[in-house]
């Protein structure tokens, strides 16, 4: 999905939230601050909203599917260090995490 040109999508904030899980599965939604150019002010740029995507977890693969891509994740980016992120916490803890974040920096 395209954006209006001048906005971007946060890719070092990703916020992380389990929504339904099954025997076989686990969803996710991922969602980023969408962001473009302030107008008061030459050099900033000021939140203007969020985009959202969702994502599967297939338990007996550990395969991601990517179900509904985040408006601005052309790359699919975001998809990837969202998914990387749930992955390593379930393989540390054993299991799927309700909510997590992935933090850059």
């Amino acid at each position: 999905m395209k954006l209006d040109e001048g906005m971007r999508v946060d890719g070092q904030s990703i916020g992380i939230v389990k929504d339904n899980e099954t025997p076989t599965c686990t969803d996710y939604f991922f969602d980023a601050d969408l962001w473009c150019a302030d107008p008061r002010f030459q050099s900033r740029f000021m939140k203007v909203g969020e985009c959202r995507g969702l994502f599967r977890f297939n338990k007996e693969t550990l395969s991601a599917e990517l179900l509904f891509p985040m408006a601005g994740d052309d790359a699919g980016s975001r998809f990837s260090k969202a998914s990387a992120k749930v992955l390593k916490e379930f393989h540390s803890t054993g299991s799927w995490p309700d909510r997590t974040q992935f933090a850059s920096g």
